[in-house]
């Protein structure tokens, strides 16, 4: 009985599709945080003042609230639909028009560099200061990246309705940990 419920008929697996797009969204982002945090420092000073102006961080322990369950839900509940609702653009039906598509993907373009640039511009203006203060972006990029994916897997194909549930609790399951992890690991008080 045991071989049996081992087999890989049994095994569930993930969307068709998933790993590609996935690990292509995922450089993706992080060649456009990069490039943004490269552009701010080879600039020099005056992009990295007024950077620092606009964003306007505090690197301090003392600044950080004390880690609670709270923190953590209002950071899931804040980050779940910046990196879900890629999903319904093929609830939506966006994949079935050339015109739909491009918008869409313009879209999804514009939050991918709207998050990569914050990040890649605070990067640039603080450097490694900053690193204790984002631990979590790694996660929240794979969170994106799966967003991402999922609208190019989309783009080509309908998701049937369990794709498009596993995918959405991947994401969900991601976000939670980025989470956890920027409310435990920062530098606190």
């Amino acid at each position: 009985m045991v071989a049996r419920e081992l087999s890989p008929a049994s095994c569930r697996r993930l969307p068709a599709g998933l790993a590609g797009a996935w690990t292509r969204a995922y450089a993706g982002i992080w060649i456009a945080t990069l490039g943004f945090a490269l552009v701010v420092a080879l600039v020099g000073e005056p992009l990295i003042s007024t950077t620092r102006h606009v964003l306007g961080l505090s690197l301090s322990a003392d600044r950080n609230p004390r880690s609670h369950v709270e923190h953590v839900l209002a950071l899931v509940a804040h980050n779940i639909p910046i990196f879900a609702w890629p999903l319904l653009l093929g609830v939506m039906g966006a994949h079935r028009h050339r015109v739909s598509r491009r918008v869409a993907d313009t879209v999804l373009l514009a939050c991918v560099i709207v998050n990569t640039l914050q990040v890649g511009a605070a990067l640039g203006a603080y450097g490694v200061a900053l690193l204790p203060y984002i631990p979590n972006v790694p996660l929240e990029w794979a969170a994106l990246a799966l967003g991402a994916s999922a609208w190019l897997v989309q783009r080509r194909r309908p998701l049937t309705l369990r794709e498009g549930l596993v995918w959405l609790a991947l994401i969900v399951g991601v976000v939670l940990c980025a989470a956890t992890l920027e409310t435990v690991a920062v530098p606190h008080r």
